[in-house]
């Protein structure tokens, strides 16, 4: 990543830091709900600045799985795992496997999502 984007990301992080702190509980705790995470849940990912949710969908391209198919199919299992992955400390390594590596990625643990990704390249039809 280069430094301007770097600091262009900072300083999203912290203008959406500002606005959530803005909210008062009750709106929090509706947006929590709306979004079926928990609240505590939802208050430690507002302030996560180093999550990138496409990487997900990245992720499961690469196993065969179609996101958007799955997020049709199968709504709840898509945002729990959406929900793990954006709190994940292994963001730049994933990043960094899926920009280097071609096929399969490695199976050394490092992913929450792991297990599940695998059960459903088990059995979700491969992309068309």
């Amino acid at each position: 990543m280069h430094f301007a984007e770097s600091v262009r990301q900072w300083w999203r992080v912290r203008s959406s830091r500002r606005e959530f702190e803005a909210l008062d509980r009750a709106t929090i705790a509706e947006l929590a709900r709306d979004n079926a995470i928990a609240e505590a849940d939802f208050h430690s990912l507002a302030f996560r600045g180093d999550t990138n949710p496409a990487l997900l969908g990245r992720r499961l391209r690469r196993e065969g799985i179609a996101p958007e198919q799955l997020a049709h199919e199968e709504a709840a299992v898509m945002r729990d795992m959406a929900v793990i992955c954006s709190g994940c400390l292994m963001t730049r390594r994933c990043r960094r496997d899926l920009d280097h590596q071609g096929g399969a990625l490695p199976d050394d643990g490092y992913c929450p999502n792991a297990e599940t990704i695998d059960a459903l390249s088990r059995r979700c039809k491969p992309m068309s």
